[in-house]
C-alpha cells in the first residue's frame, strides 16, 4: 500500500535521481565556484531588496525577495544530505549565509529614526510573534518543496515553493531589530527562523526517505567502508571538462 501512495506522489517517469538532486543541492558538487557564486549574489541582493520591503512595510517587496532568494537550496541540501547519511557541507553554508543577511537587516535599519515603533510594522511585527501554526507551515512547506525538487513536471509550482520557504525575511528582521537594539524581538524573528529551518528540514527528509532517495544513496555507495567519504555526484554538464 505504501509503495502505491509512493507511486502517486511521485510516478517513476517524473522521478528525478539521487545525483540530479544532489547536483542541485550541494554546493559542492559540479562546477562549484559557479554556484557558489551565484548564491552569494543572489543571496546578497535577496536581503537587501527583503530589507527594503521590510523597512517600508511593503509586502509586494518582501515577496520579490523571497523569489530570488537562494537560501532554500542549502536548507534542503541537508535534509537530502540527512537521508544519505552523508555531510555535504550545506549546514555550514546555511550558517555562514544568515551573517550577510543579518548585516544588511542591521546596516538598512540606519535609516530608521530612533523613536521608530519596530511593531507598528506589519513586516516586523508578523516575524517576532512565532507561534504553531508558523511551524505547521514550515513543516508542510519542507513536504511540498521536497516533492517539487523531486518530480521533474512541477517547474510551474517552483516560484510559489520559492515564495514559501524563504527564511531571508526573518533574518533580515533579526538585523533590523539588532540595528535598533531591540533585542527581544531579534530573538522573537530568530526563534521563528530557527523552528522554521528544522520544520523544512524534517519534512524534507521525510519526503527524501519516503520517495526512496536513502535506499538509493545506500547502493550508490556499495556500503563504504566506515570512515570512508565519498566523492559527491556532479552533473554531467559541468563535470564533462575535468
Amino acid at each position: 500500500m505504501f509503495s502505491k501512495m509512493r507511486a502517486r506522489v511521485l510516478p517513476a517517469s517524473q522521478r528525478r535521481s539521487l545525483k540530479e538532486l544532489a547536483c542541485d543541492l550541494y554546493l559542492s558538487s559540479g562546477d562549484a565556484t559557479s554556484k557558489r557564486s551565484a548564491f552569494w549574489s543572489t543571496l546578497t541582493l535577496s536581503s537587501v531588496i527583503a530589507a527594503g520591503g521590510v523597512l517600508t512595510d511593503s509586502t509586494a517587496t518582501v515577496i520579490g525577495a523571497m523569489i530570488i532568494a537562494p537560501l532554500s537550496t542549502p536548507i534542503m541540501g541537508i535534509a537530502l544530505g540527512s537521508v544519505q547519511r552523508r555531510r555535504p557541507g550545506s549546514a555550514m553554508v546555511v550558517l555562514l549565509a544568515c551573517l550577510p543577511v543579518i548585516a544588511v537587516g542591521m546596516v538598512m535599519s540606519l535609516v530608521l529614526p530612533s523613536d521608530f515603533d519596530l511593531l507598528s510594522d506589519s513586516q516586523i511585527s508578523s516575524r517576532t510573534s512565532p507561534g504553531l501554526m508558523d511551524l505547521i507551515a514550515a513543516l508542510a512547506t519542507g513536504f511540498a518543496g521536497a516533492v517539487a525538487l523531486a518530480r521533474r513536471d512541477v517547474a510551474a509550482v517552483l516560484p510559489g515553493v520559492a515564495i514559501a520557504i524563504s527564511l531571508v525575511p526573518p533574518l533580515v528582521v533579526v538585523g533590523v531589530c539588532l540595528g535598533q537594539m531591540s533585542g527581544w524581538l531579534a530573538l522573537g524573528a530568530l526563534v521563528l527562523f530557527v523552528s522554521s529551518l528544522f520544520a523544512l528540514v524534517l519534512g524534507g527528509m521525510v519526503v527524501f526517505a519516503s520517495l526512496g532517495y536513502g535506499v538509493e544513496a545506500d547502493k550508490a555507495a556499495g556500503g563504504p567502508p566506515e570512515g570512508h567519504t565519498p566523492s559527491w555526484p556532479c552533473c554531467s554538464s559541468s563535470c564533462s571538462s575535468r
